[in-house]
């Protein structure tokens, strides 16, 4: 019995001089990786899915260069890897590229945060920190500084132009909300109310 333990005793410190990590910490590295699994599992939708509730913020955002940066890009750069990762988005689930930079590019991959559940105006309204965590735990992303870098960046960026984010980051989300924007806006949150009344009555 003695023998055994010394085996496994042994065995551990081989296996923790081999990878460098004792069985505790490998837990917790497995537990990590399933983390960042579940957070590489979020799909795109694409911008249109997301204009259906942001219409200001959409017809704002196609202003910008973001909305056609993928076309300023030459023929020979839009096959360079290096060069296409900060000029789309990503790819929706059956494949197809989101060229330029979208919603999603930003604020991550929609799928699960733009659930009635979570995108609900009368919920935000009603309680707007809890629909936020609901939204961050489902996947969105309020960016900051540090992601618009991952992009706007002189390394590896012959095209590049000073980037400050203090000056720059109000030209993303310039929301020039245009007056039928808001009509719609109006006329669909309406809509959604008598949806619910109607749900509620069925009840």
């Amino acid at each position: 019995m003695r023998k055994l333990s010394i085996i496994i005793v042994l065995f551990t410190a081989l296996a923790f001089l081999l990878t460098g990590t004792l069985p505790a910490e490998e837990a917790a590295k497995k537990e990590a990786e399933k983390e960042d699994k579940k957070e590489a599992t979020h799909e795109y939708v694409g911008a249109k899915k997301c204009k259906g509730c942001h219409k200001d913020v959409h017809a704002a955002w196609l202003e910008t260069e973001h909305a056609t940066t993928f076309g300023k890009l030459s023929a020979e750069e839009q096959k360079k890897p290096e060069c296409v990762t900060c000029h789309i988005t990503g790819k929706l689930a059956d494949g197809t590229v989101i060229e330029n930079v979208e919603c999603e590019a930003c604020h991550g991959p929609g799928k699960d945060f733009k659930s009635p559940k979570i995108m609900n105006k009368k919920k935000w309204a009603a309680d707007p920190e809890k629909q936020k965590k609901l939204a961050l735990e489902a996947g969105l992303i309020m960016p900051d500084e540090k992601d618009c870098v991952r992009c706007h960046t002189k390394e590896g960026n012959t095209n590049f132009k000073e980037f400050k984010f203090a000056e720059r980051k109000g030209e993303v989300h310039a929301v020039k909300a245009k007056e039928e924007a808001k009509e719609e806006a109006k006329e669909e949150a309406k809509e959604e109310a008598k949806e619910e009344a109607k749900e509620e009555a069925g009840k």
